[in-house]
């Protein structure tokens, strides 16, 4: 498959074996381990926003691409949330999970995390803003979990560690 193809060529062009977190992906491109890392966008912020000068001098080091811009866009997590069908306050739930979605809450969530904000209008966080805008992948995500175990069959076939 086309997914397969790309996957086995994503792990044969690994600079090292994958090891540690996203801080450890942007330091090692930093450090000239490789030309690439992938990391979640709110890593290199928090590394931007460091009281260490080490951390700084990191982010001088590197860029952000966003992948996949002239198609469907940079593939994006999301944090959600739900009420469970025996929870004992479901309307106090709602008008949380209601709150957490308000430009409010969300302009405080972004800029503590560094993330950019899910609800339209809410300003992206200065430390972002440096890198540009972005076409996000519009996929449903419903299928993620759908497609999972096949997904992780599809890695350790191409040797993805």
């Amino acid at each position: 498959s086309d997914t397969e193809n790309w996957a086995k060529g994503f792990v044969s062009n690994f600079a090292r074996p994958p090891e540690g977190n996203d801080t450890a992906q942007i330091k090692g491109v930093a450090a000239g381990i490789g030309d690439i890392g992938i990391a979640n966008s709110y890593y290199v912020g928090r590394l931007a926003k460091s009281d260490k000068a080490e951390d700084k001098a990191v982010v001088q080091k590197i860029g952000m691409f966003f992948p996949n811009q002239n198609g469907r866009g940079t593939h994006i997590n999301i944090s959600g949330g739900g009420v469970v069908k025996t929870a004992p306050n479901k309307e106090g739930a709602i008008k949380f999970l209601e709150h957490l979605a308000s430009p409010e809450a969300q302009k405080i969530f972004s800029e503590g995390n560094n993330e950019y904000p899910v609800v339209e209008g809410v300003p992206v966080p200065s430390v972002l803003t440096t890198y540009g805008n972005f076409k996000s992948d519009a996929v449903n995500v419903a299928i993620y979990g759908e497609l999972n175990g096949e997904a992780i069959k599809l890695m350790d076939r191409v040797g993805w560690k």
